[in-house]
């Protein structure tokens, strides 16, 4: 599975894409995962399966459920307190969540 992070500048949620690294699983190992500034959405977005957004762009998450509606990628956002821990272990379980019921 590849996971696109997106944040306003791409820097904190740098933190958490290393934290998720750290917790991928044997049989996750093949996972990729980047952070990404959201305003480049359009350019990076078909190399991923599923997005998730920093708590620092949630007023942007209408917009952007929306265009990732159009391509067919689902969309969620973290929540403050797994991003602000680093919780890197939950926030791949919550991608994992959004992937496997991307076609329900």
């Amino acid at each position: 599975m590849n996971i696109l992070l997106m944040c306003m500048a791409g820097a904190s949620t740098s933190l958490v894409m290393n934290k998720m690294k750290a917790a991928l699983t044997e049989d996750q190992k093949d996972w990729k995962i980047e952070a990404h500034p959201f305003d480049r959405m359009d350019e990076v977005v078909e190399n991923f399966d599923v997005i998730l957004i920093g708590p620092q762009i949630a007023y942007k998450k209408k917009e952007l459920l929306r265009k990732a509606a159009e391509i067919g990628k689902p969309l969620d956002s973290i929540a403050p307190v797994d991003y602000a821990m680093g919780n890197g272990a939950k926030i791949l379980k919550q991608a994992q969540a959004l992937y496997e019921g991307r076609d329900k």
